[in-house]
């Protein structure tokens, strides 16, 4: 089970894509947030937070 909590997930998207992003995505992100749940990660991709985008968003290249 892989859990993050809603401050290590906001820290990284305000890394990777500024903190009007961040602060635009924190009232709908749980506390914690488990990666291996369905609802969370479908919640994540509706918010744009894919890890494609985040780690393209961070200068990442596959």
């Amino acid at each position: 089970m892989a859990v993050i909590t809603k401050t290590h997930a906001l820290n990284v998207v305000r890394r990777a894509l500024g903190p009007e992003h961040a602060d635009a995505v924190a009232a709908r992100l749980p506390e914690r947030i488990d990666l291996d749940d369905p609802a969370h990660t479908n919640l994540l991709y509706q918010l744009g937070l894919t890890p494609d985008r985040l780690f393209s968003a961070l200068g990442g290249e596959f």
